[in-house]
């Protein structure tokens, strides 16, 4: 059980999306594009899942002008149509790493990302993995330096506003002048 407000979808879909990833099968998405409503059926190679605030299915999307990996917000697919077509997982391709690009889910190109929590936080903050990947710096005043890189600037922000004034932004300046 997860408290808190969160988005819903059907557990069929979700059902029928896990058969199709198990046994590398495509499928067609009857999905509604969030904000304009707009409905499209696509066909696409269904690789994982990726669970946070809002949880979103990583498939590559077989449409000629896309060929690539693609975020379905769950609770916008309508419905699963399994096809008897099966795909190749691609060898290049990890669900891992694909998340490791992002602090969240957002896919955006990766920047080097630098935070200061004050020393009345930083006992929590060092509770916190926010990256696989970050370097953790204690320094003498009793503050803590967090070092990664990743996108999703948006994704950053929300979470560190929860933080209000007990974290600062080093780096990126952009990553700073959008949250302040």
């Amino acid at each position: 059980m997860r408290p808190g407000p969160r988005p819903k979808f059907a557990l069929e879909v979700t059902a029928r999306l896990r058969q199709a990833i198990l046994a590398s099968r495509k499928v067609r998405l009857h999905y509604e594009a969030r904000g304009t409503g707009k409905q499209s059926r696509q066909i696409v190679c269904p690789y994982g899942f990726l669970y946070g605030d809002r949880p979103y299915l990583v498939a590559y999307s077989m449409n000629r002008a896309v060929r690539d990996y693609r975020l379905f917000s769950l609770a916008n697919i309508r419905g699963v149509d399994l096809t008897e077509f099966s795909f190749a997982r691609r060898k290049d391709f990890s669900l891992t790493e694909f998340a490791r690009r992002s602090f969240g889910v957002f896919q955006e190109e990766p920047f080097n990302v630098v935070w200061r929590f004050a020393p009345d936080a930083a006992s929590e903050a060092r509770e916190w993995v926010f990256h696989p990947d970050q370097v953790v710096e204690e320094h003498p005043d009793g503050s803590l330096i967090v070092r990664f890189r990743a996108g999703g600037a948006l994704e950053m922000c929300w979470h560190l506003f929860t933080w209000g004034n007990h974290v600062e932004i080093l780096r990126p300046r952009r990553l700073r002048n959008t949250l302040y």
